[in-house]
């Protein structure tokens, strides 16, 4: 597992994965803190996508050499 993540092992063998440490700003969660609240105050740049509201120039094109029908 990544430095990122804690996995949890439960009872019946359940495993439950926790974010530990925040991928855009390195942020080292408290054990009962609620994680959602933190990546909500993150725009997407600070994970490396476009700005909300922003689309690529090449967004419509085929991601992969070659096409239907080609």
């Amino acid at each position: 597992m990544s430095r990122y993540l804690r996995v949890a092992v439960y009872t019946r063998s359940r495993e439950r994965v926790h974010l530990e440490i925040c991928p855009a700003c390195g942020y080292d969660f408290d054990r009962d803190e609620d994680r959602h609240h933190h990546i909500a105050d993150h725009a997407p740049e600070d994970f490396g996508l476009s700005p909300l509201g922003e689309t690529a120039p090449d967004h419509d094109e085929p991601l992969f050499a070659g096409g239907v029908g080609d």
